[in-house]
Formats: structure tokens, sequence, C-alpha cells
């Protein structure tokens, strides 16, 4: 029996994928040290666990408004408008199971066979597949320099048949992100041009140093063309609640996004919503202590990277990933991995599975202790000006490659 052509075509998760292989040797009592993963180890806000415990001693776990309940819609509203100084109502709002959810609910309802969606290099690493699975096609923009393109090269790849761009910033994988200039030019040019604009917000307040992403409602004239993705998943390191959500001032896109999700998923898990509407309406001291906790893990991060002979290191400006340049080590992203993983015992993602092969990209979400010790295992695997024995799970283990 034959599966779908979709099937064929459509690839694993790198993210996922290395996660399964990093928790099988885990299973196996080895000492990995897990920096692919994609979720802070920060333990989730009490104002959510407070609300999940509430919601279940009411024995009434059923089903809920397919677009979002009433409160959490009500979070969202207040979430905009102190965040991006935008006033919008329920009409303008749909939450789904996770920000993944959400983006794909917009391709489903914008995107017809053959359209062109065009983001740039370094890209979050489910972009490509999902444009596939709707039946567009994926137009990824590579920089020419660095790990950010410029507005120039998005705009020579947008043509009569592009009905989208999606900018993610600060950038899962890069950690980069876009400045004033890049959101007010791609903003306008996507109006100009009557194509959607997807920005991709679910890191937009996990930055560092006093940095602030733009606000692309800011330069909207009108912000029909215009959707905002955003979730608790990252911000609050609660990825088990899977909760997201879109903002647009169209409507008819929303209620059709909506529509998308009746036939598919229903509706969202109601604890979930309760809380995560608890945590938007709740201290908010939980964001500052998660992000000083990564400022101080990237900073380690960086100090033990910068020793490796040859690589190309770039601070992130938020997030809690950054994307490593390998490509003197002479292999492949994925030759990388899997060295890394067999020789280290240290997992890592490979840099193609976000369009720059010869890269990889290392999270500092984990302990302070497991970034710094992943790092020099790194140093050690891989460069041999290095001292050529170390120890891994207390255990001295010597270099002979």
């Amino acid at each position: 029996m034959n599966l779908s052509k979709l099937s064929s075509v459509v690839a694993d998760s790198a993210t996922l994928k290395i996660n399964a292989k990093a928790n099988a040797l885990k299973k196996q009592g080895l000492p990995l040290i897990h920096l692919g993963g994609g979720e802070p180890e920060y333990p989730a806000p009490k104002a959510a666990v407070e609300a999940i415990l509430a919601k279940a001693k009411t024995e009434k776990i059923k089903y809920s408004p397919t677009t979002g309940t009433v409160d959490l819609k009500e979070a969202v509203i207040k979430y905009t408008k102190d965040n991006y100084g935008k006033t919008v109502e329920a009409q303008n709002i749909i939450i789904s199971s996770g920000a993944k959810q959400a983006i794909y609910n917009f391709l489903l309802a914008a995107v017809n066979p053959g359209d062109e969606v065009v983001f740039p290099v370094p890209y979050w690493v489910s972009y490509p597949e999902m444009v596939t699975m709707v039946s567009g096609v994926p137009v990824p923009v590579k920089p020419a320099n660095g790990l950010k393109v410029t507005l120039d090269e998005v705009k020579a790849k947008i043509t009569p048949k592009t009905k989208a761009v999606m900018v993610n910033s600060p950038s899962n994988p890069s950690g980069m992100i876009f400045d004033e200039a890049f959101i007010k030019g791609i903003v306008e040019t996507c109006e100009e041009k009557g194509i959607f604009l997807l920005m991709d917000d679910i890191y937009n307040k996990l930055v560092f140093g006093g940095a602030e992403c733009p606000v692309a409602f800011k330069y909207a004239k009108n912000a029909d063309n215009l959707v905002v993705i955003n979730g608790v998943s990252k911000l609050y390191g609660l990825t088990g609640l899977r909760i997201g959500w879109a903002v647009s001032e169209n409507k008819d896109l929303i209620a059709a996004m909506g529509r998308m999700q009746a036939q598919t998923t229903s509706c969202n898990c109601d604890i979930s919503e309760a809380a995560a509407a608890a945590v938007l309406n709740g201290d908010q001291s939980v964001v500052t202590d998660l992000k000083a906790q990564l400022e101080e893990n990237r900073n380690a991060l960086m100090q033990e990277l910068k020793q490796i002979k040859d690589v190309g290191v770039t601070v992130p400006e938020g997030t809690f990933y950054t994307l490593v340049d390998f490509r003197a080590y002479g292999k492949n992203s994925m030759e990388l991995a899997q060295f890394l993983l067999e020789k280290a015992l240290v997992a890592v993602v490979p840099g193609d599975a976000f369009g720059l092969d010869g890269y990889a990209r290392i999270s500092y979400c984990a302990s302070k202790n497991n970034v710094v010790e992943g790092a020099r295992r790194i140093r050690w695997a891989l460069d041999k000006t290095s001292p050529d024995e170390i120890t891994i799970g207390g255990k001295i283990v010597k270099r002979t490659w």
C-alpha cells in the first residue's frame, strides 16, 4: 500500500530527531550533554501551576471554543497593547496549539498551490516543510555576508508568484535581530506589493543587553496583510502547554484560520489555556529572571567557543541559540553533529536544517554547567591545539583521531 507523495517529501524535524537520539543515549546511562534543545530548563511559573491545579480541581475538563477562551483572548489583547502598542479585539486573535500551529493555520488560509513564500536564511527548520505541506513553494533567501539577509536581498526574491514573506526576529537559529530599517522596509514592501507579511515573534522579548525588537505594526499603514505570531512556550518556559496565537487586523484571515483549526484539532486544551492566561496576567518577574539566566549562559558559552581555533562565532542578540560556523573543520553539518555526538557525547543541531551547511546550532538554555562543559568537549573533540585528554562522566578520555 502506497503512502501519499507528500509524506515522501516532507522531512523529519531535525530538532526533534536530535532530541530522540540524545534521549536514547541518556537512557543508556551515558553522560550526554544536550545542547540541541529548544526549551529552557526554567521551572514553570507559579501562576501557571496554580491555574492548572485549580482547573483540574473543577473536574470539568471539556472542549473549549475553537479559536480560544475569552479569558485567554483578553490576556492576549492586553499583551498586544502592552508590548506592541496595538489595540485589537477578540476577532483579531486566534489561539492555537502552539505558535507552530498558528503559522500552519496561516499558510493553510493564505497560500494556494504554486504560491511562493519567501523567508530569510538561516530559517526555522519547519518553514520549508510547512510551506511544502500546503502545496506552496518555499523561497529561502541566503545572505551574501554573515547571518542576516539585507532588505534588498529579500526584495530580489519577490516575484508575481509571491504570496507571503515570513520573518523570525530574533532568529532561531542565529539569535540575530533584524533592525528597524529592515522591518520598516519589509512592511512597506509587502504593503506595496499586496502580499502577506508574517512576523514570527515567539522570541521577541527574549533579548539581551537592552536590545529591542522593532514592531512591525508601527510601520503598517494598512495592516490587513500583517499577521503576528507569539506564544508562551519560550518566554515563560512553558513548551508543554502548546499555546500560541496569531494577531491580525484582517478578521477574514483570522476567521479562515479558525476554520482550518476547527477541521483539524477542533480546539485547544482548556487546562493549557487557563495556565497561559494566568501566566500572561501574572508576575512578569519570571521573564526578567529567565532573561538574566539565559544572558549569563550566553556569555559563558561565547567565552568558551571563542577559544576554539578557526570557528566563526557571532554573539546572539536574543533567543537561546547561536549558529556557529565550523566549516574550517571540513565536515558537512550532519557529519559534524554525528561526530560530536559519538566522540564528545554532545548533541547539537546540524546547520543544514536551517539552510546553512557546515554550521551547527548550539543552545544555551540548559544549565550553565552543562553549557560550559559541552563547549569544552566540543573544543577537545575538534581543536587539536587543545589538551588531548578530557574527563567525561568521571572518566579520562584521550583524543586519538
